[in-house]
């Protein structure tokens, strides 16, 4: 796979026509790739299903994602662990382990993760506060642009996942690299409820576009978005189009509304404004004293002290101290750098 370069796409609708595929559970204790033992099933989806594995060999424990063959799915599974492991060297990004398929199945085994951020607003929502809504934004950001400077796993970090249905959007041509031409026209894919107006549309995704996903994304942590209870997608998308800014972010910094007229702004073949994008998020935490080792939302103050205990050893003498740090007293490094910098959303590896 040359191109080096990758945009987000979620999966397309589900075709009413086709039968749903049939899911086979593996039993407990089978040993995947030769040392991969399943504990335990964490979950399943239209595809196929996630276990809890260990290596028989260190105890370490992993998520595997399976994916059969009676779907139509293959290339998803293949895609997604290409894109992990063009990203391998990324910080905060999960780890593939180990791939491989069989006749009845193709899986992979990665880093297992903590429990979704869908979760974890269903759990403790609906809503989140401002602190934890600026650091969420700003790690899927992270996150986002990683993804496309290649074509984020620390504790308290939420990444970015499920790159089956990435598309490249740089090809190498003869002459360098070149941006793939966007199609005029696209099949649907994604949630509606979460999608670009472009996708709406038809038209072709790129970059920007997962950008307004974050935005509607981070919206939804501080109000209802106003299609919340809409099923059909052209009226979805014909509420994106006339729904006011001020409306969006009406519970959220005055910031955002900056924040979602630079996406705007952005066109299909523009490098987004990563940077910007980033200071308007870390002027709100700056502004409000917010801090990366301050407790999230749904964190509760019994636990305070195991947290700090923790964050003392992950942020210590290394790139990655709380913004602004800590005092010393608590077992942090005064001098240590932020835990971003404004240098991490600047840098264009691949020049587009």
């Amino acid at each position: 796979m040359p191109d080096e370069s990758a945009a987000l796409e979620a999966p397309n609708d589900p075709d009413p026509k086709k039968a749903p595929p049939q899911i086979i559970n593996l039993p407990i204790g089978t040993i995947v790739g030769k040392k991969y033992k399943i504990t335990h099933k964490l979950g399943e989806g239209g595809c196929g299903s996630v276990y809890k594995v260990e290596d028989t060999e260190d105890k370490t424990p992993y998520a595997m994602k399976v994916e059969f063959a009676a779907t139509d799915s293959g290339n998803v599974l293949k895609m997604e662990v290409q894109v992990l492991t063009m990203m391998s060297s990324k910080k905060h990004v999960a780890r593939c382990v180990a791939s491989g398929k069989k006749k009845e199945y193709s899986y992979m085994v990665m880093t297992l993760l903590g429990e979704s951020l869908d979760s974890i607003v269903r759990k403790h929502g609906p809503f989140l506060n401002v602190s934890s809504q600026m650091r969420i934004g700003i790690c899927v950001l992270f996150g986002i642009k990683q993804l496309h400077d290649k074509g984020s796993a620390d504790e308290r970090f939420f990444l970015v996942l499920d790159f089956g249905l990435a598309r490249q959007f740089i090809t190498e041509k003869q002459d360098g690299k070149k941006m793939r031409r966007p199609r005029e026209k696209a099949l649907f894919r994604g949630t509606a409820r979460y999608c670009s107006v472009a996708m709406h549309d038809r038209y072709e995704q790129g970059r920007v576009d997962d950008l307004w996903s974050l935005v509607y994304m981070l919206a939804e942590l501080r109000c209802q978005l106003p299609w919340e209870d809409v099923d059909k997608k052209d009226d979805i998308g014909n509420m994106k189009r006339v729904c006011p800014d001020s409306d969006l972010f009406a519970k959220s910094p005055v910031q955002m509304l900056e924040f979602v007229k630079i996406v705007r702004n952005t066109q299909f073949y523009h490098r987004p404004e990563y940077d910007k994008l980033y200071k308007l998020l870390e002027e709100v935490m700056i502004n409000a004293g917010y801090k990366w080792s301050d407790l999230y939302h749904w964190e509760s103050e019994k636990n305070k002290e195991n947290k700090v205990a923790k964050l003392s050893k992950l942020f210590v003498g290394k790139k990655g101290a709380t913004t602004p740090t800590k005092d010393s007293a608590e077992g942090y490094d005064p001098n240590a750098p932020p835990y971003f910098t404004v240098e991490d959303f600047t840098s264009n590896p691949l020049g587009f």
